[in-house]
Parts: structure tokens; sequence; C-alpha cells
């Protein structure tokens, strides 16, 4: 459903000096996501956020080249190689931080889609378009919704004997790995026990989202997305709205990279918001792919390189075991399988 020949027009009259900055900007907001990963696992060790960013690059790196988010278990397991933590804490930590993305992402939208509603930027959409916005906008709330309800859970004190009580069913020899396992798990949310801690976790959030947001934004002036609205602070709710639903159509595990539904619901978002199809398929592709998917994946792939890992090592079952002083370590699947 897109014109094949606007799309070369779109692309040969890019501006492709907001590039740079853009990809500048994305690496900035990864810096930051150092620093509120540095906070998750404040009560459990210091870990300054200098040596948790390559961590996280290459985290992202592994997502972007294996299906279903195994970047995170990646990143779990090499923080475990590095420092002095197992691989199920850094995992629990990961998941809040995850959470913590969602809630962000869910207030970027309640704060543009409004604005924009009340701007008229959305009457060109139909009754099936504005039905299926309604059914992801309910669904998104509900699976963060739960999923912020379980994990505060977990992390009260008294879980601990309920996963001991499900754990006595298990087979007696698998029994103790997995009990080691679920308690070092609830150790990393330990986090949200504290009220201000909450609420650090939420403020840390939004410059990530901000400078990732700003990266879209100037994106978006390459493809000239902006001469379609009338102010700059229309065309920055626009990118607001942007990046909150085309980053929760990728919350939930899926492709290698949330490559297919990263595309889609950015390129239909800016299509109910008045933007062409072809050019909102154009300018889609070349956010994800240039801007967002290889800066981060080649970056990761040297740091392995220097380390002399590869994703080999950090996802086989039979990768060496981190340092005695942790007690177990993640198992993975093997790269064949995935």
């Amino acid at each position: 459903r897109v014109d094949r020949q606007e799309i070369v027009v779109a692309l040969s009259n890019a501006n492709y000096l907001y590039v740079a900055p853009a990809i500048g900007l994305y690496f900035a907001a990864v810096y930051f996501r150092s620093i509120r990963w540095a906070y998750l696992l404040s009560p459990i060790g210091r870990f300054p956020a200098g040596r948790l960013y390559p961590v996280v690059i290459i985290g992202y790196m592994a997502n972007n080249l294996l299906p279903a988010r195994l970047g995170e278990l990646v990143r779990s397991y090499y923080l475990a190689r590095r420092e002095t933590v197992s691989g199920s804490t850094a995992l629990a930590t990961v998941a809040v931080e995850r959470l913590y993305d969602g809630v962000t992402l869910l207030f970027f939208a309640a704060i543009s889609a409004p604005a924009l509603l009340l701007l008229g930027l959305f009457q060109g959409t139909g009754d099936i378009s504005r039905a299926t916005a309604l059914v992801f906008a309910i669904g998104t709330v509900a699976i963060f919704s739960l999923a912020f309800a379980f994990l505060v859970l977990a992390a009260r004190p008294g879980f601990s004997k309920i996963v001991d009580a499900g754990l006595s069913l298990s087979p007696a020899k698998a029994r103790p790995g997995l009990s080691g396992l679920a308690h070092r798990f609830i150790g990393g949310l330990r986090v949200l026990n504290s009220p201000r801690r909450h609420l650090g976790v939420f403020l840390l959030s939004w410059p990530v989202w901000l400078l990732e947001g700003g990266m879209y934004l100037l994106v978006g002036y390459s493809f000239g997305i902006h001469l379609l609205f009338d102010s700059f602070w229309t065309m920055a709710l626009v990118m607001m709205l942007l990046t909150a639903t085309s980053n929760l159509a990728t919350a939930l595990p899926s492709s290698a990279g949330g490559i297919g539904p990263f595309e889609v619901v950015a390129k239909e978002t800016l299509v109910a918001l008045g933007v062409s199809g072809s050019v909102g398929a154009v300018y889609a592709v070349a956010l994800h792919l240039v801007a967002l998917w290889l800066p981060v994946t080649l970056l990761g792939l040297v740091l392995l390189w220097r380390q002399n890992l590869s994703l080999k090592t950090l996802t086989s079952a039979n990768a060496e075991p981190v340092s005695s002083t942790q007690e177990s370590q993640l198992t993975f699947p093997k790269e064949e399988s995935c």
C-alpha cells in the first residue's frame, strides 16, 4: 500500500545531515540507561555507569541479532562474567528496567495523544483504525499493569515463602538449583521495596526516552515530516507519540530487533496523523535500520571482538562458569537454535 515512486522521491530529497546527531542522541540515551541500571543495581553493590555502558551496548546488539529479546539474558550473563553479581539477580533488574520503560512510554502516549486529538490531527482516521488503536492501548495498559503488580508483589519479603511452597512440588534433585535462581531473582527486585526508589527509577527513565524521542525528531526533520505540521511543538508531540507506540509494539518478545512490528506500528501511527503511507514507511525503515539497529549492533560486535568473545560464547549452555563467588549461572539456548 505504498507508492514506490514516492519512496524514491523521499529518499532522494532527505537531508542526511540530521542522521549523525540523531545517532549521537541515541548513544547518549544508552548512557542514561547505564546510569539507571547502576541505580537499579545499587541495593546489590556499586557498579559505575561507565563499566555498565559496554554491557548495555552488547545487550542491545544481542537483542538486534537474536529473537525473543534474548539480548536481555545475554546482558545479564555478560554482567555476571564481569562483576560479582549473579545472572538471575541482574536479570531481575533488567525486568524492572523494561517495566519502567513501558510505564514511561505510556506517560508519553497519555500526554501526546490527547493533545494531538484536540489539535484535530486524528480526524482522518477511520473507525477501524480508531478501534484498533483503542484495543492496542487497553491491551498495553493491562499487560504493564499486571507486570508491575507481579514484580512489586515478588519484591515483598513474604513472597519467598510462596516460592518455596511452589518449589516443594518440583523434583527433589532440581529443587536446590531452582530455589537458588528464584531467590537471587527476587533479590534483584529489592529496588521495588522503596517508594523513593520507585520515583528514582521513573525519573531516570525520562532522559532515556526524551533523548531517544529527540532522535526520532531529527530523523523526522531529515525526511521533511515537520513540513506537514504547523509548529515545532506539534511535531514534537507527533514524535513523542511515535516513540511510545513503536516501542510499546516491540516490548513483548518477537523478531530479532523488533524488525516488522516496529515498522508497521511506526508507519501506521504516522498515517493516522496525516503522513502519507510511503513517507511513513520509508521513515520507519530508515529510522530503525540506520539510527537504531546498525550503529549499536556494529559497536556491540566490536566490543565483543575486543573481549575475545562471541555471541556463541554468551548464548551457549556450555559457556564457562563465572567466578566461584557467584552461586550459579544462567543457561541459554545454543546459537544454532536461535
